[in-house]
């Protein structure tokens, strides 16, 4: 072989390999990515996915999970460590493309990753069809960062109004929670927990707008229709709730606050249980309030983070219809399984169809040959009547025929006709039978006198 060709070929095929070793070396670490029960590999493996670039140029490999969904492949993977349950992931046959939804939810819902495309890097965990923005996630920084505003406009604000149950929400919102405690106690993150947290001696920080103008005073007037009642506090009001949680209205005096007053809430049960979002959802008359006072005050977040608070918005109905399965599949063999499906259905609805016809067929067949029978059933019965039931005309009821060898017998058998039909037209006095007065009249036929 020519040492110019050999050279060609060698070249090619180092190409080639380069680029096989490249997409082995993504293979790997995402199959680690998915198989490890060590959580320091977990992330380390998303965090070095969610920053590749597989841009081979000799093989290419034309269907790829995206930054995006190595993200949520990641979170899904920390929360089955952690055994955090209400959720499921949608796992289209046609694609590589990952959407967590809830498996209990009275709306349509679902979430994904939006990758944060500039030198901070990390992503947004967003709801779909509405584009909230939950909250922001680095796994180079380890910094996960809630987005109040956002979490309320979607679970208190939109999930509410559509029949979304306390339950469903707070199942959202244990996720969210259980998930950043989890990356807080395992990898050492710093978690802005803000409406989430449920710590007693945790003191919820504001953003304050504008001056509050007669804020508690509106809350009182919300409040006289319930079960609950404000009172006063040093420097503010307090309700009483359920389950022996109190909630504070606040402010402390500080020259460099909006009016000298900087406001806080704070949330008190004595076991660490319910945050702010859990105080929203289950009393309406706080929501309400709260909700008409944003423009005012808000809890904190990050307004540097979130200075955009959604994303565009995307029809997600096409993400629920698309066929899901753990094996992908081509175009051409979605295709063909489509194909084979709807070939499937109609054959059966044409079955069924057959089956329904012969079904009307025999039930029509069965009640014609009852009507037959009936009609058969009825002629018979007027028949038999007619046999029994006396001639209502005039004609003369002829005797059993009586035979005699006398010389009289013409004139025994006019005397017989007579007889009988004189016993035919008389009204019956003694209860006798029709059968048994012809019986008598044959008797006295046979009986003639003599001459």
């Amino acid at each position: 072989m020519p040492n110019q060709l050999q050279n060609r070929v060698e070249n090619y095929v180092g190409l080639l390999n380069q680029n096989i070793h490249a997409i082995q070396d993504e293979l790997n670490q995402t199959q680690q990515l998915v198989e490890s029960s060590e959580p320091g590999t977990v992330h380390l493996m998303a965090e070095q996915l969610t920053q590749a670039h597989l841009e081979t140029q000799w093989v290419q490999v034309p269907r790829q999970y995206s930054h995006a969904d190595y993200f949520l492949i990641a979170m899904d993977r920390f929360m089955q460590l952690d055994g955090v349950t209400g959720y499921s992931i949608l796992l289209p046959v046609e694609k590589e493309t990952v959407t967590l939804v809830m498996t209990n939810l009275n709306a349509p819902a679902a979430f994904a990753f939006e990758e944060h495309k500039d030198q901070n890097g990390g992503a947004y965990f967003v709801e779909l069809s509405t584009g909230e923005r939950l909250f922001y996630w680095s796994l180079e920084r380890k910094q996960i960062q809630f987005n109040a505003r956002g979490i309320i406009d979607l679970l208190v604000g939109n999930f509410a109004k559509q029949h979304v149950t306390v339950e469903q929400n707070q199942i959202i919102a244990t996720m969210l929670t259980e998930f950043g405690r989890y990356m807080e106690r395992v990898f050492n993150y710093s978690v802005d927990f803000n409406l989430l947290e449920t710590r007693d001696d945790d003191v919820y920080q504001l953003i304050q707008h504008a001056e509050p103008q007669g804020m508690l005073d509106k809350l009182f007037v919300l409040s006289a229709d319930t079960d609950y009642f404000l009172q006063s506090i040093p420097n503010g009001a307090g309700v009483m709730l359920d389950d022996n949680t109190e909630v504070r209205i606040f402010f402390v005096n500080d020259a460099n606050a909006l009016g000298a007053q900087r406001w806080h809430f704070q949330v008190i049960d004595g076991r660490d249980q319910y945050s702010w979002l859990d105080i929203l959802l289950k009393y309406d008359f706080i929501a309400n309030w709260y909700l008409s006072e944003t423009d005012t005050l808000e809890v904190s977040y990050d307004q540097l983070v979130f200075a955009v608070q959604t994303t565009q918005p995307t029809d997600i109905q096409s993400i629920f219809t698309a066929e899901q399965g753990t094996t992908p599949m081509l175009d051409e063999e979605v295709l063909a399984a489509k194909q084979a499906a709807e070939a499937q259905a109609k054959e059966a609805a044409e079955k069924a169809e057959r089956e329904a016809q012969a079904a009307t067929e025999k039930a029509e067949k069965e009640a014609q040959a009852a009507e037959a029978k009936a009609e058969a059933q009825s002629a018979q019965a007027e028949t038999e009547t007619e046999t029994v039931e006396p001639a209502d005309d005039d004609s003369t009821v002829e005797p059993t025929e009586v035979t005699s060898e006398t010389s009289d017998a013409e004139t025994l058998e006019d005397s017989s006709e007579s007889t009988v039909a004189a016993a035919t037209s008389a009204t019956s006095t003694s209860g006798k039978t029709f059968e048994e007065e012809i019986g008598e009249a044959l008797n006295s036929s046979n009986n003639t006198p003599e001459g």
